[in-house]
């Protein structure tokens, strides 16, 4: 059975109903199989009440299960290739938008998921982390607030030799950062927001990206404290993701103290130092190398 996660522990979440817990479903990705969701379904009739809760991870949930049935739910979980997990201070499931199927998608959303929690999905660590991933500027997924947020984003470069002047291209762009006027193209980089909806909408390919990837925020967080991630690297290439991410997870492990967020570590050592430490080249590499990073461009277009 497809989409399964490594067993991490955790997932059994006392409710306020003394004797009651929900059990809480790894979905990686967002996605399970209707197999897997049609076993989760029968957990629940057994188990619980019939009922199946969706979280803001995009998780599932089995509540009203009686805490002397935990063993035999979770062993039924796992038979059928689920995990069970995602709380305490671990990295927590990533959270991704539709962007693999959406139209605005720039990244496969889902895959570039899948690949990090396969490096670092349920690792312990001083303080949960959340990571985010969103397809696009359009910010689906709201990755800046959270420890680690992954946004794609594409910035075009027009072609004045193939370009028809249809003005499609204007049309859709939302930022007012392109226009026909007097027979040319005019694009604004300075409005652009990396979107890449003109790019996919050129009917004559004269509209391609000049700069395209994943840029990385660090130290965002909601709940009862806001705080906004920074812009800390990018664009990157989304093979190159997992490598970074398991490297500023390697860095909260060996920085943060007990009980502190990612932001909170930043706040307490300093936003720029922690940035520059994540992004700083290493001795002997060729230019462009930032050891297990690949060299990222911290200013915004």
């Amino acid at each position: 059975m497809t989409g399964t996660t490594k067993k991490t522990g955790g997932g059994v979440l006392p409710q306020k109903e003394k004797g009651f817990v929900s059990i809480r479903v790894r979905a990686p990705a967002g996605v399970l199989t209707a197999e897997q969701m049609e076993a989760v379904a029968a957990v629940s009739r057994r188990f619980g009440r019939g009922d199946v809760a969706l979280t803001l991870r995009l998780n599932a949930e089995v509540p009203w299960v009686r805490r002397e049935d935990v063993p035999a739910a979770v062993e039924a979980l796992e038979h059928a290739g689920l995990a069970v997990g995602s709380t305490g201070a671990t990295v927590r499931s990533v959270v991704a938008c539709k962007g693999t199927f959406c139209r605005h998608g720039i990244v496969d959303t889902q895959a570039l998921a899948r690949a990090v929690e396969e490096s670092v999905g349920g690792r312990a660590l001083p303080r949960k982390l959340k990571i985010a991933i969103a397809g696009c500027p359009n910010n689906c997924a709201r990755v800046r607030f959270n420890d680690i947020g992954l946004m794609g984003e594409a910035y075009p470069v027009f072609d004045p030799e193939t370009c028809t002047l249809c003005g499609a291209c204007a049309r859709v762009c939302r930022e007012g950062g392109v226009a026909v006027v007097d027979d040319r193209v005019c694009f604004s980089a300075d409005a652009c927001i990396g979107c890449g909806d003109c790019i996919a909408i050129c009917p004559a390919g004269a509209v391609t990206a000049e700069t395209e990837g994943v840029v990385v925020y660090l130290g965002g967080m909601a709940g009862r404290h806001i705080r906004t991630g920074v812009r800390a690297a990018g664009p990157l290439a989304p093979g190159d993701l997992p490598a970074f991410v398991g490297g500023v997870i390697d860095y909260f492990a060996c920085h943060a103290e007990k009980g502190e967020r990612f932001g909170n570590m930043m706040d307490r050592i300093g936003e720029e130092e922690v940035v520059s430490d994540l992004t700083r080249p290493v001795p002997g590499r060729s230019s462009g190398e930032h050891g297990q990073y690949r060299s990222p461009d911290v200013s915004r277009r």
